[in-house]
């Protein structure tokens, strides 16, 4: 049984000399990227821009910007408890720290790093510990 993608590197026509056309290889860290995005939209959707946790919502939405990730259409206004923000924002922190390890681009690597320490740096979730 032939593959389908067999076919398309082969010379049906010996007349034709055209090329087998390159497809271009996926991005290996598309995946960490994509995961990284929704990981702080979903923060950000969670989280009020005001009251206490105000700072943490701007911060997560410049670390969405800086990985060019779309603002949440909408925003689930909820007040969240302080120990559900501090769980939530430590498995954020331990995602990052384990994409920044995965991510095979050094800038992408480095970025990834950045919001690791910058959410274990906010005061909400320092206050919980």
């Amino acid at each position: 049984m032939l593959a389908a993608g067999s076919l398309t590197s082969c010379d049906l026509d010996p007349d034709d000399t055209s090329k087998p056309r390159a497809v271009p290889s996926p991005d290996p860290d598309q995946e960490v990227l994509d995961a990284a995005r929704a990981e702080l939209a979903g923060l950000v959707h969670r989280l009020p821009a005001t009251g206490r946790t105000a700072s943490l919502a701007a911060v997560h939405r410049e670390q969405l910007d800086a990985l060019q990730g779309d603002l949440p259409a909408t925003v689930r206004h909820r007040h969240p408890g302080r120990a559900w923000v501090a769980r939530r924002e430590r498995r954020a922190a331990d995602r990052f720290e384990r994409w920044a390890l995965e991510a095979q681009n050094g800038d992408l690597a480095r970025v990834l790093a950045s919001i690791c320490a910058g959410i274990r740096m906010q005061p909400e979730l320092r206050e919980s510990a």
